[in-house]
């Protein structure tokens, strides 16, 4: 019963983590033409102080912040690829 109980919050939780990311990806890739290496920085700089930060103390709150930088990060790369190919 336990064990069930644990894949079931795991699903809620990795359901919650992914809508997250998917969210801030969605609205970094909106804003990156104007503000691409500031979010590749904010968000490189991010994950640094959230991987530091998580090794002192763990929590929902540490989870959160990473999935928010990760997505940053990751609404910046498309542009940043693109960026050579387009001048």
């Amino acid at each position: 019963m336990d064990q069930a109980l644990d894949n079931r919050l795991d699903s809620r939780t990795s359901r919650r983590t992914l809508v997250l990311f998917t969210t801030t990806l969605v609205l970094a890739v909106l804003a990156s033409p104007l503000f691409a290496i500031y979010e590749l920085f904010i968000g490189a700089l991010g994950l640094v102080a959230t991987g530091l930060v998580a090794r002192l103390r763990d929590g929902t709150g540490t989870m959160t912040a990473t999935v928010v930088f990760a997505g940053v990060l990751a609404g910046s790369l498309p542009y940043l690829a693109a960026a050579p190919f387009v001048s």
